[in-house]
């Protein structure tokens, strides 16, 4: 919901809460790839724009809108302190009013989301109530719901959940990655006997494997390579993997380590394995993520 409020005789106050940090709608509202992605009333798109935001900075918007309309503004940064507020002057190529506006945008923390606080400031009364007289609000209500969406979007985690292998023999299979791998089985489902789904989940990790037959994609069994696992130490690892029964490679040592203390494996140390398909994975060592 976006608030209108007037104050004063010069001023309107417009605040809008968004889902996303500070930071975020900060950017959003000072950079050229964020901004054309967003800014305008429904109908309206940003054909040309470029911003600066620093003081002294400058800033140019071209906007299209219906029936080919085109509306210029521009003005400077007078002020800025990212991602707290930043204040802005304006003027319209083509204005119906006199003087300069000042536009000031505050951030504040509300949770885990922001609230925007803009504050216009015209030159005179009489410029103030030319622009009330357009339909102002309802245009910056439309453009603030394309920035939620924006933040939506952007915002989104995108998390690897499940890879499908594809195997010959799901039992087989099942005993190899569970029996020999350790994976915890999340769930064996068979509806009838033409679709079966076994889901599996290496120790630790976010994303599962699938294995199964009817509902999954049909590819050769053997067919996928380069599944990776990671470890923090490939030694122990290794051991453990000869002690289950697995084939699997000596450790290789793939590329130069640029921190070699305090382990000369760490990031280019290896292990190799194939699954009774043929389905090819590697383990690294990686002990830390920072």
């Amino acid at each position: 919901m976006t608030g209108v409020v007037t104050r004063g005789d010069r001023e309107i106050v417009v605040t809008r809460r968004f889902a996303a940090s500070r930071d975020r709608v900060f950017a959003a509202l000072t950079t050229p790839d964020l901004l054309v992605q967003w800014y305008g009333a429904q109908g309206w798109r940003l054909v040309e724009c470029s911003f600066e935001a620093s003081p002294g900075g400058a800033y140019r918007f071209v906007s299209e809108g219906p029936g080919g309309a085109r509306m210029v503004q521009r003005g400077e940064v007078r002020a800025v302190e990212p991602p707290r507020s930043i204040t802005l002057s304006e003027v319209f190529d083509e204005q119906s009013y006199p003087g300069v506006t000042l536009i000031t945008h505050d951030l504040t923390d509300e949770g885990a989301g922001t609230l925007l606080t803009t504050t216009i400031r015209y030159a005179t009364p009489d410029g103030r109530a030319t622009a009330l007289r357009y339909p102002m609000a309802r245009g910056m209500a439309q453009a603030y719901t394309k920035l939620d969406l924006l933040l939506e979007r952007n915002g989104m985690n995108w998390t690897l959940e499940v890879v499908v292998v594809p195997v010959s023999d799901i039992d087989r299979a099942k005993d190899f990655y569970a029996g020999k791998l350790g994976f915890t089985v999340d769930h064996d489902t068979a509806f009838g006997d033409d679709v079966r789904i076994v889901q599996l989940t290496p120790p630790g990790s976010g994303c599962s494997v699938v294995i199964g037959k009817g509902a999954v994609p049909a590819m050769a069994p053997g067919s996928l390579r380069g599944l990776q696992l990671v470890v923090p130490d490939i030694r122990k690892a290794h051991a453990q993997l000869v002690e289950r029964g697995v084939d699997v490679s000596d450790v290789q040592k793939i590329g130069e380590n640029p921190h070699p203390v305090p382990d000369p494996l760490d990031n280019v140390g290896f292990v190799f394995f194939d699954d009774p398909d043929g389905n090819g994975w590697a383990v690294q060592q990686i002990s830390s993520r920072g």
